[in-house]
């Protein structure tokens, strides 16, 4: 891939859907010389919220506002997030790019804007959203540990206890990291992070290597935005949260009702 094409496919994805309610404004890529790229823009990030409880979720916009608040906060920190990509090298005498290709370093200097949308109904719902069913209980258990939330890693979709939601109210953004491609972590070293595995209240440090790896998730990484497109309109999120919350192994209690 040669960095013209590179740039070209970055300024397609101006307010294109990308992978679950991802839109983009103001993205470009520049060459800093020296084989090192930054990208930057604005990238807008939807999570709608959709409450399956049987009595109500009466304090879901409070948890909304805070877990939106710790989305941004974390997307946003930090500083230094780069990455690297295989592109072809430029010959600098020739003027023209080679057969050859070399590392380049990716600097990524993105703006989050990041919104929590409440929904009521399945049609509220399209294509490849991100998307946070609020339940009942969930009974899946992990190293014997009854789970507060359980997502599909990469994409979602997610599922959180309202109960464990109140007590717990970072574990939203927990959950939504997971779909970011953040995994559970261990260990007694991990007990101040936000994806430690084990609900607390003091989770809430996330490091500038997780940030790339969620940089890397929304942007498609730089290689997958080649070869692949950024959306996928096929992809059904209503069938793929009916299959997950109806999944007897996650043990999910909701309000069949409103899943309408």
């Amino acid at each position: 891939m040669k960095l013209t094409e590179l740039s070209s496919i970055i300024s397609f994805a101006q307010q294109k859907k990308l992978s679950g309610g991802i839109t983009c404004n103001h993205l470009k890529i520049q060459d800093n010389g020296s084989r090192m790229l930054t990208v930057s823009g604005d990238v807008t990030i939807t999570l709608k919220v959709f409450d399956l409880t049987t009595k109500g979720a009466n304090q879901l916009h409070r948890l909304m506002n805070s877990t939106r608040s710790i989305i941004s906060e974390k997307l946003n920190g930090g500083s230094g997030l780069t990455g690297s990509v295989f592109l072809h090298k430029f010959d600098p005498n020739k003027k023209k790019f080679t057969n050859d290709s070399d590392i380049y370093t990716v600097a990524y200097n993105l703006n989050y804007i990041v919104k929590l949308e409440q929904i009521t109904m399945l049609s509220q719902l399209s294509g490849n959203d991100f998307v946070l069913a609020v339940v009942d209980a969930i009974s899946y258990k992990t190293d014997g540990a009854v789970s507060g939330g359980l997502t599909v890693f990469g994409g979602g979709p997610s599922s959180i206890s309202y109960d464990t939601w109140r007590r717990y109210p970072y574990l939203g953004a927990h959950e939504f990291f997971h779909a970011l491609k953040l995994s559970d972590l261990k260990g007694k070293t991990a007990t101040k992070n936000l994806m430690y595995e084990y609900a607390g209240t003091g989770h809430m440090e996330v490091t500038n290597d997780q940030r790339l790896i969620m940089n890397r998730y929304i942007i498609r990484n730089l290689d997958e935005m080649y070869s692949s497109p950024y959306s996928n309109p096929n992809l059904n999120t209503v069938a793929n949260l009916r299959i997950f919350l109806n999944k007897i192994k996650n043990g999910i209690k909701y309000n069949k009702s409103k899943f309408r």
